[in-house]
């Protein structure tokens, strides 16, 4: 697993007064169904491990990862580009394991969603 500063191509980690962190990072939906209900189900069960505010968005759409109708409200389908944004004391922690999350193309998931074989 490679290192990251808080996200890739356009990371931006800023501390303010408070110390709190931000962290953006820009990812791809890999999965073939796109951001469906199972893959969500999990993002907001991490996110609840972790004491930070976070929200994806889709366009003109925002989410707040830690609510299932919200996410789905994103219409992520294959190939669309999401933006992460994460708010607090373990916003580096919550965007590294989220970024891992899509950049794996949530395989565990694909794998049951294949059963059909």
């Amino acid at each position: 697993m490679r290192s990251m500063a808080c996200f890739q191509p356009a990371s931006v980690v800023i501390k303010s007064a408070m110390q709190e962190s931000v962290c953006r990072q820009i990812v791809t939906v890999k999965m073939k169904q796109g951001l469906h209900l199972r893959p969500i189900s999990e993002i907001v069960r991490m996110t609840r491990d972790y004491a930070c505010d976070f929200k994806i968005s889709n366009g003109d759409r925002s989410a707040n990862a830690r609510e299932v109708y919200d996410l789905l409200e994103l219409q992520a389908l294959p190939e669309t580009e999401l933006v992460l944004e994460a708010v607090g004391d373990d916003a580096t922690k919550l965007m590294e394991e989220i970024v891992q999350f899509f950049e794996s193309g949530y395989k565990k998931f694909e794998e049951v969603s294949d059963l059909s074989d």
